[in-house]
C-alpha cells in the first residue's frame, strides 16, 4: 500500500469512526495479517500512539496460581488472532494487546448488519480507562477505542463500527 492511499484510509476511518467523538482512537488492518495500515485521529499522528506499539516486547501477565509470566508481545499477531475469533473459546492465549496495554476480552459476537454479517469482539483495560470494540469483516479488522473519562461508552462505539464495516462490505472489504 503506498503512503497516499494509507492517508486516504486514515481520514475515511477519521471520518466515519472519530466524527461523533465516540471513540478517541480507531485502526484498520489486513484481516490476513494484522498488520494496521491506517489509523486515527492524524493530528500529531495520535492515532498511530494509540494503538500500536511496533516489533516484539517482553511484558507480564497474571497467571491463575497469582505468579507473574513474561511473555513476547508482538501486536500484530495478537490483532490477527482477534481477528480470526468467531468466540471466547479462540481467544489468543496471552490476551490482546495494543499500545503495550493488555485488554482483558469480555465478547465474542456475530452481528448481522444488512445482509452481511460481522464478528464483533469487545475488550477493556481497568488501569487505562479504556475499551476496544474489534468488527471483522471479510477482509478487514476494524478496531475502535474508547475512553471512560471522555465520557465514551463501547455501545456508542458499536454502532460507529457496525456502520463503517457495512460500508465497507457494501465496497466488498
Amino acid at each position: 500500500m503506498t503512503e497516499e492511499e494509507q492517508q486516504s484510509w486514515d481520514t475515511t476511518l477519521e471520518e466515519w469512526m472519530m466524527s461523533e467523538g465516540f471513540c478517541c482512537a480507531a485502526g484498520m488492518a489486513q484481516k490476513a495479517e494484522g498488520a494496521l495500515y491506517a489509523a486515527a485521529p492524524i493530528a500529531g499522528e495520535e492515532g498511530w500512539k494509540l494503538m500500536c506499539k511496533e516489533g516484539d516486547y517482553e511484558a507480564e501477565i497474571l497467571q491463575e496460581d497469582d505468579t507473574v509470566k513474561k511473555i513476547t508481545v508482538n501486536e500484530t499477531t495478537c490483532l490477527w488472532e482477534v481477528g480470526q475469533m468467531t468466540d471466547m473459546a479462540k481467544r489468543p492465549e496471552n490476551g490482546l494487546w495494543i499500545a503495550g496495554n493488555k485488554y482483558q476480552l469480555t465478547s465474542c459476537r456475530e452481528e448481522e448488519i444488512g445482509e452481511h454479517k460481522v464478528v464483533v469482539t469487545m475488550g477493556a483495560n481497568k488501569d487505562t480507562k479504556t475499551a476496544v470494540v474489534i468488527a471483522t469483516t471479510k477482509t478487514q479488522i476494524i478496531i475502535a477505542m474508547t475512553n471512560e473519562e471522555k465520557g465514551q461508552k463501547p455501545g456508542n462505539a458499536t454502532k460507529a463500527i457496525l456502520a463503517f464495516a457495512e460500508y465497507l462490505l457494501n465496497m466488498d472489504f
